[in-house]
């Protein structure tokens, strides 16, 4: 994404993103090998999130491609991404304040090994009542809300909603194939360290589930770690990753 947009820029504010950091310090420090350690600690913080079993499968950085990059056997397209803003009021009579808000669409493109899989996405951020607060605590609390109609064999759809200062969830169903049952997806941006104090992942982690079971997981700072587990069948594989790699590419303010 352009970095002349006003999210770019607001977001590049908030953070900058591991590849960067490396980059900038390796020219500084000359360090290359301690930096990547570095970033490496900030997603190794995050595998005691991702569930266990799914990590037997191999684990799949991404990796440059000419038309985007890889991960794993699949290749992802560059995503074409709009974005507008929103005019949000916020309270009511004299009290009211006007704070922006965002609204994305996403297409993505993900070639598999067997065939490819396409996902168009809405995303929305917008601030709620109490936004004055979390910027006074230093907790982003805006709500998101994404929809996204993934294209495999089968025709999915996946809708999840939230706050920032909280995880968040949704479902990812088949419209037109009974024979599957709907997934969870989980968007995991806080962990709780003795059931007591909150923290905010770094590196925060997406899932999607059946049940207990985990069918795909990714760690979505760059460079990306992925896991698929490999005894699902080749329409699940591509569209849990679709989904999460939609997730990842929708900037809606997970790593701020």
């Amino acid at each position: 994404m352009v970095c002349s947009t006003p999210v770019a820029i607001r977001r590049a504010g908030a953070k900058l993103s591991c590849t960067l950091l490396a980059t900038l310090l390796a020219t500084l420090l000359a360090t290359p090998l301690v930096i990547s350690a570095g970033c490496d600690g900030i997603r190794r913080a995050s595998l005691k999130i991702v569930d266990p079993t799914v990590q037997k499968n191999p684990r799949w950085e991404r990796e440059r491609a000419r038309s985007g990059f890889r991960l794993g056997p699949y290749t992802v397209d560059k995503p074409r991404l709009r974005e507008n803003a929103i005019d949000q009021g916020l309270g009511e009579g004299e009290t009211a304040t006007r704070k922006p808000g965002w609204r994305y669409e996403l297409e993505l493109t993900v070639h598999g090994p067997e065939q490819a899989y396409q996902a168009r996405c809405t995303g929305l951020r917008v601030p709620t009542i109490i936004a004055d607060y979390g910027e006074i605590a230093d907790v982003n609390n805006d709500e998101v809300r994404i929809e996204c109609d993934v294209q495999g064999a089968s025709r999915w759809h996946f809708v999840a909603q939230g706050r920032l200062d909280k995880n968040l969830g949704g479902e990812l169903r088949a419209i037109d194939a009974e024979a599957y049952a709907p997934l969870q997806v989980e968007v995991l941006l806080w962990v709780a360290r003795l059931k007591v104090v909150r923290r905010h992942l770094a590196a925060p982690v997406t899932q999607v589930r059946r049940g207990r079971d985990t069918v795909a997981a990714m760690v979505i700072t760059k460079p990306q770690w992925a896991w698929v587990a490999a005894s699902e069948s080749a329409e699940i594989r591509g569209v849990a990753l679709t989904t999460l790699l939609a997730l990842e590419a929708l900037p809606l303010g997970f790593e701020d």
